[in-house]
């Protein structure tokens, strides 16, 4: 199943990009995953919380009523509402930012695995339109989640019934269908990232005209996404877990430095209170391109995993031929999908044909070990080798470097309004 055998293939795929280990490639590349990627705090999780709390205290307002009343006596409610409100405004315009950004991103990021080359500023530019499409259907989907999930609770107060005196029953379905609205839209989002924009990108269109044309091939190897979908939920809890384990003693010593240097500061007085605010904003970008550095590689793999699975399931839809190539050649010949050879051949094979490289190439086929040609005339004694003029299997025009992917030349500059959606 190809969906398995993609697992170890996009491991060597990513070994391939990343190493030998270039400090510049990786910081560059760093920045973009942390755009792209949910750096571990994404996925599929189940929402959380204690149910039978919720429904066996339903009398928690009247026991604190008398609190919250003297609390609002003392306490400027109205500046505490509105400063919430101003850092509310402020978080939604910063995440819409950060969306947007991540929405160009995304193609950076393929491209670069597409090329094994980042160049930021052109690809950046080149897929502005690209990115604009994604962020709006992004958010797009975002909303549909949010009235398919929050609809029947509306529903319920609109009606008079309200949550609060639902039975348990009742709030244990509702429960179960917010669990299933936020798998599909859990789906919805991977399948976008992971097969919608790389359609994108090597066929030129928009987001819907990209699904319309990834949807056949996902019905027809239904079973390959099925098993995709379970190994990557599974694979990204395992190493969500054991990644920021490590990530939390990582962090640990990276604020050794910046500890020693806020106490060093609070001698200087005021003007070191002052230079805690660059510092601290030092330490945060440190925390940050740190833990973007070790998921770089998982986020690279991830991705390498799912480009395998969708040109293995249709053809038309490689991005990365050259990669799967080498990395299905490696030191021996590419096993074909059907088993009929294995990893374990050790010759090298060169060509379409299979020519076995390691005959060498000091004689073919049609050379005689005899320097004499007991079959032509005489010799006239010019001093030439007939021998040489005689066709050998090395001459007969094979093309031992033929290329499988066809023609792969892209042009950057896209007419973006000719896509539409």
């Amino acid at each position: 199943m190809d969906a398995i055998d993609d697992l170890s293939d996009a491991l060597e795929t990513t070994r391939n990009v990343l190493t030998p280990v270039s400090l510049g490639f990786w910081l560059k590349l760093a920045v973009v995953v942390f755009f792209v990627s949910s750096l571990g705090l994404g996925g599929p999780m189940l929402p959380g919380g204690d149910v039978g709390a919720i429904l066996e205290e339903p009398t928690a307002d009247e026991q604190g009523g008398e609190e919250l009343e003297a609390l609002e006596e003392d306490a400027p409610v109205d500046e505490i509402l509105l400063a919430l409100a101003i850092l509310l405004v402020i978080g939604v315009v910063l995440w819409l930012i950060y969306a947007f950004i991540a929405g160009i991103m995304e193609f950076v990021f393929i491209e670069t695995l597409r090329s094994s080359e980042l160049n930021l500023r052109r690809y950046f530019g080149a897929n502005l339109g690209n990115g604009v499409r994604l962020f709006l259907f992004r958010i797009g989907v975002l909303l549909a989640m949010g009235v398919l999930a929050l609809g029947p609770a509306l529903l319920l107060e609109v009606t008079g019934t309200g949550l609060e005196a639902a039975s348990g029953g009742t709030f244990g379905i509702y429960l179960l269908y917010g669990i299933a609205v936020y798998l599909g839209y859990s789906i919805v989002q991977r399948f976008t990232s992971e097969f919608v924009a790389p359609i994108m990108l090597l066929e030129d269109r928009g987001v819907f005209s990209a699904w319309g044309r990834l949807w056949p091939t996902v019905t027809s190897n239904w079973t390959e996404y099925l098993v995709y979908l379970i190994l990557v939920w599974v694979l990204s809890f395992a190493i969500s877990l054991g990644v920021w384990f490590l990530i939390s003693f990582g962090i640990l010593a990276l604020m050794i430095p910046f500890v020693i240097g806020f106490v060093l500061l609070v001698f200087l007085g005021e003007i070191g209170f002052v230079l805690m605010i660059p510092l601290g904003v030092l330490a945060f970008v440190s925390v940050l391109l740190f833990v973007a550095l070790v998921w770089t590689p998982i986020t690279t793999y991830f991705q390498y995993y799912a480009l395998l699975v969708l040109g293995d399931t249709n053809d038309e839809l490689d991005l990365i031929p050259d990669q799967r190539a080498a990395v299905r050649s490696g030191n021996g010949p590419q096993p074909p999908r059907d088993g009929t050879a294995g990893r374990g051949d050790t010759r090298r094979v060169d060509g379409a044909w299979g020519r076995d490289s390691s005959e060498g190439d000091e004689g073919s086929l049609w050379d005689d070990t005899d320097d004499s040609d007991p079959w032509g005339e005489p010799d006239d004694g010019d001093g030439t080798d007939d021998t040489n003029d005689r066709p050998s299997w090395d001459d007969a025009g094979v093309d031992d470097d033929r290329d499988r992917t066809g023609d792969e030349d892209e042009s950057t500059d896209r007419d973006d309004d000719t896509r539409g959606w």
